[in-house]
């Protein structure tokens, strides 16, 4: 479709779209509030009670990601030696993607060093972010990637072997590595400092600026 055929676009930088009406966001456009987050934040307070967090994101299986089972005990074991062994507990938060199968592996994996929510729960998901001190992401989801930048935590992606050419996540993933927002887990566990990734607001602005003019 000809962009001429529209006043404004919106689309991710790893897109590649590009021209004059189009405006390009720094990761995915997300619903996701820094309010609403530290609204929810009592959510979870009484299932997990340390100074160290780290929220696990799981997304699932697409076209790109099988998620099977050897990879994501290989994600588990890392988590394990980098954070659990130094005292974390953990929150895992499967997301609508995410199959029984791998929500009842990581319950096995977890559910004696923190706790693992056992549905979609969009009130546990934003607790998390609020109660976590490090956030670990799964590969197969730049949105919720992205949702999880407004936190302003550091956050590790937790790679796996793609299926086919991944060449618009790997931009994504250079991206945010290069802003400062993630690192690849199995990095030195550290805590880092960047500007929370609010993109809707900022293009939000502008976009209204325009209806204005």
């Amino acid at each position: 479709v000809n962009f001429k055929n529209f006043d404004v676009i919106v689309a991710p930088e790893h897109d590649n779209l590009n021209g004059d009406n189009v405006f390009s966001s720094k990761g995915a456009i997300h619903y996701i509030t820094e309010s609403e987050i530290n609204k929810a934040k009592p959510y979870l307070m009484d299932k997990v009670k340390s100074q160290k967090i780290v929220a696990l994101i799981l997304g699932g299986p697409n076209k790109y990601y099988s998620f099977d089972k050897d990879q994501l005990i290989k994600i588990f074991n890392v988590i394990k030696s980098n954070f659990i062994s130094k005292d974390y507990k953990t929150i895992v938060i499967p997301s609508i993607r995410t199959p029984k199968m791998i929500i009842d592996l990581a319950a096995k994996e977890f559910s004696e060093c923190g706790y693992v929510v056992r549905g979609v729960d969009k009130q546990a998901y934003l607790s998390s972010l609020s109660l976590a001190t490090n956030i670990v992401v799964t590969c197969d989801s730049t949105s919720m990637i992205s949702e999880a930048a407004i936190s302003g935590k550091p956050i590790f992606i937790a790679h796996m072997k793609a299926k086919r050419n991944n060449y618009r996540f790997k931009k994504f993933f250079k991206l945010f590595k290069e802003m400062g927002v993630t690192k690849d887990l199995g990095e030195k566990v550290e805590s880092w400092k960047y500007s929370k990734i609010n993109e809707a607001e900022r293009i939000a602005t502008i976009i209204s600026s325009k209806i204005k003019n």
